[in-house]
């Protein structure tokens, strides 16, 4: 399987919005001068959920958690949650840090 280690995204230079996916326009002010950036790895769990019934490629890896993560420049993302041991101990506000960007359900972060 091919990962990455740098988590990409996309900075508008016209507005400076920042998003976690690499686009060639910015999907905040439409301005085709951006640059391509790699984010920090650190984030916060801004909103989750328990997924108890996965489906597709996904539905071996149920349960999971799949969760909105804010990082430290402010960009909100949904990813999954890989290395939660009990699911009850997960709460909004909870440090995370990114893995790694899976080609099949891209950008992972561990608890």
């Amino acid at each position: 399987m091919n990962v990455t280690e740098t988590l990409p995204g996309t900075h508008c230079k016209q507005c400076n919005f920042k998003v976690a996916e690499v686009v060639q326009s910015c999907p905040s002010c439409g301005s085709e001068s951006v640059e391509m950036i790699d984010l920090k790895h650190n984030g916060i769990i801004h909103s989750f959920t328990v997924v108890y019934v996965g489906f597709g490629h996904m539905a071996d890896r149920a349960p999971y958690v799949l969760a909105i993560v804010q990082t430290e420049e402010h960009v909100k993302l949904t990813t999954v949650i890989e290395d939660v041991t009990d699911f009850s101990t997960v709460k909004i506000g909870d440090k995370v840090r990114f893995k790694n960007v899976d080609p099949k359900i891209g950008p992972v972060f561990h608890y």
